[in-house]
């Protein structure tokens, strides 16, 4: 899967056993080679968390607001307001 973050392609990569989810590191995103790798072993609902995350921390980044990319509670908190509002799907009011 690809998603674009201001304009720049990003590979998203599903890898079983790259992280520690004791310690809340189910992702991350490496900019020099436009790759999100995503910890495989988690739900579905995890990895779209985790991917909205890591796309908060690449725009953030690319909009030169490298200060805001490295504060883990505000990029958690965009992320997950973002995958909450694009997660709702054909639900009866």
């Amino acid at each position: 899967m690809k998603v674009n973050i201001c304009g720049i392609p990003h590979t998203v990569i599903e890898k079983e056993d790259s992280f520690d989810a004791v310690q809340k590191n189910l992702g991350m995103i490496d900019y020099g080679k436009a790759e999100i790798v995503i910890n495989k072993a988690s739900n579905p609902y995890i990895k779209q968390e985790t991917l909205c995350h890591e796309i908060v921390h690449g725009i953030l980044v690319h909009i030169g607001r490298d200060d805001l990319s490295n504060d883990e509670t505000f990029v958690q908190a965009l992320g997950n307001a973002i995958n909450q509002t694009f997660s709702v799907k054909g639900e009866k009011e």
